[in-house]
């Protein structure tokens, strides 16, 4: 069921980003402004991104003699490979429109923003990007947060919908200067300006999300205190009456949840016998809202 939803979300997606990204590729070959091809490549990478995360959503949970677990580690994996791009696109996007002003600066020379279909494009990405964000991280919360993939998608809706409404901003700004004034500099050089306030906006989250990512591809315990309180509070609950020298450690691998319930004491085999019965309980609880677990003791 939540391998469903998360698949229906990306659907959706795939479809949205592709108009967002086609939209900006349009204004950007209307325009030429650099922080509109920037803007539109966001999209574009949104646009395959979503394909590519459709197609590890259905395989994820495939199990082979090399991961018997299933193939999960895919979904942080995505998330990093997507990150590292987006990072390198701001990167490159920065530099080239600083080249542009500071030829500008040092040599007086440059060609004037065109600006005109830019607002309206601005207006309508911002409400379709805003709404495909909101949409995606509803979807997520349905199935209790655990798609690392729609977290990384809802990120991305709402960096896409910063970098837009920058964008809308800086232009209406404009409208208020006179070329001829102290600061018609920015009609020549306004696109660098732009685009380093786009990149400000927009480079958080692909290294949150990165840092994130690496920590579930590497097996660290997870630091998601919803996921954290909930599984404590089941096993806590199920183990109290059998022992109270125990803890539990919670790696989360994509969609994949690892429990492994660590008991600090001799074991009778009476005790064995009703730690093991707690297991299934424990099992059937915590699969009520997050269905790709496993448990395990040591002893």
């Amino acid at each position: 069921m939540q391998k469903k939803i998360e698949k229906n979300a990306l659907i959706i997606s795939s479809i949205m980003n592709f108009i967002i990204a086609l939209s900006g590729i349009c204004v950007y070959l209307a325009t030429g402004l650099q922080a509109l091809f920037l803007d539109g490549v966001f999209s574009l990478i949104a646009f395959f991104s979503t394909i590519l995360a459709t197609i590890i959503s259905r395989i994820s949970k495939r199990k082979t003699k090399s991961y018997p677990d299933g193939l999960h580690f895919l979904e942080p994996l995505y998330a990093i490979l997507k990150s590292l791009f987006i990072l390198i696109l701001l990167g490159t996007a920065l530099v080239k429109t600083a080249i542009t002003a500071y030829i500008y600066f040092f040599s007086g020379t440059g060609e004037v923003m065109n600006i005109g279909p830019v607002l309206p494009y601005s207006v309508a990405m911002v409400i379709l990007c805003f709404g495909l964000g909101f949409f995606n991280k509803y979807q997520n919360k349905r199935i209790n947060n655990t798609s690392t993939i729609l977290m990384v998608e809802s990120k991305g809706n709402f960096v896409d919908g910063l970098q837009t409404l920058g964008i809308g901003i800086a232009v209406v700004l404009l409208y208020f200067i006179d070329i001829n004034g102290k600061l018609g500099f920015l009609w020549y050089t306004g696109d660098f300006f732009i685009t380093a306030v786009l990149v400000i906006i927009s480079v958080k989250e692909p290294i949150i999300v990165l840092i994130s990512s690496f920590r579930e591809i590497s097996n660290a315990i997870t630091t998601d205190k919803d996921i954290l309180n909930y599984i404590n509070d089941k096993v806590g609950r199920n183990l109290y009456h059998i022992t109270d020298k125990f803890f539990c450690e919670v790696i989360k691998v994509g969609m994949y949840i690892e429990i492994k319930i660590y008991i600090k004491e001799e074991i009778t085999q009476d005790m064995y016998i009703s730690l093991m019965k707690a297991k299934e309980e424990i099992y059937t609880e915590v699969r009520e809202k997050y269905e790709n677990i496993n448990i395990d003791y040591a002893f």
